[in-house]
């Protein structure tokens, strides 16, 4: 588990957001915590947009759609799954929302700026992706992080001005015609909520599904009803699934594949940021 931050960092982020303590609050916190330190400064967009047109770059190839088969990260800047709905409840009032192109963007964002007012440099910023360890020197990280690390500074030179451009704002409940991917091993239900369906009702993680139907639950679960390649059909929780990129052709389940980057998968199963 990563060490939480600073208790003084919460304190910058408030600031930042409008909310002032009163001038005898801020003297009595200089009085009573001297020791703290200093919270790292506030990114400009540009400086971290291209800081994360380079990490997206490196975890990705920049594809949305990306997914760790291994490890199960997903998206641009492959989160895990376990700290999707963590990190969509802080930055988006979520924590159902979907990976769409848009909420990566926004989670991404929120969740960086925070690492890098807590951290202080980029680099332990990337180092912290790969790794949730806070660790100061470069001498002690592993070979491995460290060309991580090297990797995503030596594309920042590179990056454009601005970073990449926002994508287009979707809905974050699937709907009819949308394609998907299993996100996990699962067992298709005989109806929203219902049991889970006979043997042959397994999807394997991965993979490929196209939505029939869509309902959402007055708990605020989204269900959706989907066909599997080979002609099978049932019920999932959209949460059990991933977006997956529209083909060119809407028959063309072949079209519709696992891109994510598969040669580190060994060394990063385990080595994800836990939530904090």
């Amino acid at each position: 588990m990563p060490e939480r931050a600073p208790a003084v960092a919460t304190t910058s982020l408030r600031l930042r957001r409008g909310i002032l303590p009163s001038a005898g609050l801020v003297l009595c916190l200089c009085l009573l915590v001297p020791a703290l330190p200093v919270a790292a400064r506030t990114p400009g967009q540009g400086e971290q947009s291209r800081f994360m047109w380079a990490m997206a770059g490196q975890e990705s190839g920049w594809d949305y759609y990306a997914r760790n088969a291994s490890s199960g990260a997903f998206g641009k800047y492959q989160i895990m799954p376990f700290n999707w709905p963590v990190w969509a409840a802080r930055y988006l009032g979520d924590a159902r929302a979907d990976q769409t192109p848009w909420n990566q963007e926004e989670v991404a964002y929120g969740r960086i700026r925070d690492l890098y007012v807590w951290l202080g440099t980029w680099k332990r910023v990337a180092y912290w992706w790969l790794t949730g360890l806070t660790e100061r020197s470069e001498k002690r990280w592993s070979s491995y992080a460290r060309g991580y690390v090297q990797a995503i500074m030596r594309l920042r030179q590179r990056a454009p001005r601005v970073g990449a451009p926002m994508p287009a704002r979707t809905a974050s409940r699937s709907g009819r015609g949308d394609w998907r991917r299993s996100a996990s091993t699962s067992r298709l239900r005989l109806g929203i909520g219902g049991r889970a369906g006979p043997r042959r009702g397994v999807v394997q993680d991965g993979g490929v599904l196209k939505v029939h139907r869509a309902v959402t639950k007055p708990n605020g679960v989204h269900w959706i009803s989907v066909v599997t390649i080979d002609g099978r059909s049932g019920w999932l929780p959209q949460s059990d699934t991933v977006p997956a990129h529209r083909p060119s052709h809407a028959a063309r389940w072949r079209d519709v594949q696992e891109r994510g980057h598969q040669a580190a998968a060994a060394d990063r199963r385990m080595a994800r940021p836990r939530p904090r």
